[in-house]
C-alpha cells in the first residue's frame, strides 16, 4: 500500500507557489494600470484566473524539467525556480496576447 509522501507534496506546493507568484505579479501590474476601480467580484475572478493560468504553465514546466532530469528528480534550485516562475508569467502573457487578438477580430467584425 502506498504511503503519504510528504516530500512530494512539499515539492508540488513549492512549484505551485513559485508559479502563482508570477500570476500575482502580472495581476498587480494590470490592476495598477486601470483608471477606474472594478468591482471586487471582478478583481477576485481576475486574480483567480491569473493564478490558475500561472499554476498550469508552471506545472507544465516542472513536468518538462522532471522529464529531462536524472532519475526524474528535479532539484528546486535557482534555475528551476526561475524557469517555473517565468513560465507562469509567460503563460499569462500568452493568454493576454491571444485575448487581445480575439478582441480585435470581434471589434473588426462589428465595424463591417
Amino acid at each position: 500500500m502506498d504511503h503519504f509522501n510528504t516530500e512530494q507534496v512539499l515539492m508540488y506546493l513549492t512549484v505551485f507557489i513559485l508559479a502563482c507568484f508570477a500570476g500575482v505579479v502580472d495581476f498587480v501590474n494590470k490592476l495598477t494600470k486601470l483608471k477606474e476601480k472594478p468591482p471586487m467580484k471582478t478583481v477576485l475572478f481576475n486574480l483567480f484566473a491569473k493564478l490558475l493560468m500561472s499554476a498550469f504553465a508552471g506545472l507544465l514546466t516542472f513536468w518538462i524539467l522532471q522529464e529531462r532530469a536524472e532519475d526524474g528528480i528535479v532539484l528546486l534550485n535557482g534555475y528551476s525556480a526561475v524557469a517555473i516562475s517565468l513560465s507562469g508569467y509567460a503563460g499569462n502573457q500568452t493568454v493576454n496576447i491571444f485575448s487581445s487578438i480575439w478582441q480585435a477580430i470581434i471589434e473588426r467584425g462589428k465595424t463591417k
